[in-house]
């Protein structure tokens, strides 16, 4: 008899657990939905600092959507001024969710990008190097420089307007789905300088680095007549803890397709074991379809922090 009332008592146990793990599951399931939703409303398909499409990171205390670079550079001033979640795999409370539906990208740039002066160099999606986004992002949300003041006049920053079409809120749709419950963090990639890079003009180059983490793309400056590049410049990307970072190397030309001057990839598994922590080394760039055939090297410096 004891031991049958013994069985019971587990049976109870394993029910209840069962039936909070389906409560506790049934909330994300609508928080995620709800997200989605936010997500898809026009005004939050760019990034609220730099316009660039799909984000899919927020900062929930202030209500706006960001892109992963932006992310990078909130999550860098700290919880009690930007509190950063991923909308792809945090889990979410329905109040961080509500506020979200409270404010939104346009009202948090009706108050936070009120006047910007014109001299103030504004982010522009991928293109713009970490330094100026950190600049901005630090003026914007810490410092309160462009804030909504009585007795100003709105002066707000000049962006380029995406053209949307419906191949391009596709192509935006598709990233968040690609990205959903996928990614585990954050790489960030400092391309420092390549050396030995092969010749494509008469004497020399023009080679500028082509990043690519699964759907994600960046592209670096382009340095002149150099096959010794120096570029000392930060990258951001959603990293879902399996996509290698495969960087192409291409000389600019103004007159012709742009040749191709090699490719480095790099097997991040490594970052799994080390978050938080940097490592630099020189890399070879290959041809990209004789692996054996180096062509020169690249110096770069990786940075993986993980979703808390």
């Amino acid at each position: 008899k004891k031991k049958k009332k013994k069985k019971k008592k587990k049976k109870k146990k394993k029910g209840c657990v069962s039936f909070s793990h389906r409560i506790k599951k049934s909330l994300s399931m609508d928080t995620k939905s709800r997200l989605r939703e936010l997500l898809n409303l026009p005004e939050n398909s760019l990034c609220a600092d730099c316009n660039e499409l799909a984000p899919t990171w927020a900062s929930t205390n202030w209500g706006a959507f960001i892109c992963a670079q932006c992310a990078g550079v909130h999550r860098s001033l700290g919880v009690e001024k930007s509190f950063v979640l991923s909308c792809t795999l945090d889990d979410w409370t329905n109040e961080q969710v509500e506020h979200m539906a409270n404010r939104g990208n346009k009202k948090v740039n009706d108050e936070l990008e009120f006047c910007v002066p014109k001299n103030i160099e504004v982010p522009y999606e991928e293109q713009t190097d970490r330094d100026t986004r950190e600049k901005y992002i630090r003026a914007k949300y810490v410092d309160l420089l462009f804030h909504k003041v009585d007795g100003k006049s709105p002066c707000p920053p000049k962006r380029f307007k995406r053209k949307t079409s419906r191949s391009s809120k596709n192509s935006a749709s598709s990233l968040r789905d690609a990205g959903m419950v996928e990614f585990v963090g954050i790489v960030d990639v400092h391309l420092i300088e390549g050396k030995n890079l092969i010749v494509k003009d008469i004497i020399s180059s023009d080679p500028y680095c082509v990043l690519s983490l699964g759907f994600q793309t960046r592209k670096s400056t382009t340095k002149k007549n150099s096959l010794n590049p120096l570029y000392n410049e930060h990258f951001s990307f959603s990293w879902n803890g399996k996509d290698e970072l495969v960087i192409e190397i291409f000389d600019h030309d103004d007159l012709s397709k742009d040749d191709h001057m090699g490719v480095v990839t790099i097997d991040l598994g490594f970052l799994h074991n080390n978050p938080e922590k940097s490592f630099q080394s020189w890399h070879p760039v290959t041809h990209r379809k004789h692996r054996d055939r180096q062509q020169g090297e690249l110096d770069i410096e990786l940075t993986y922090t993980p979703i808390q």
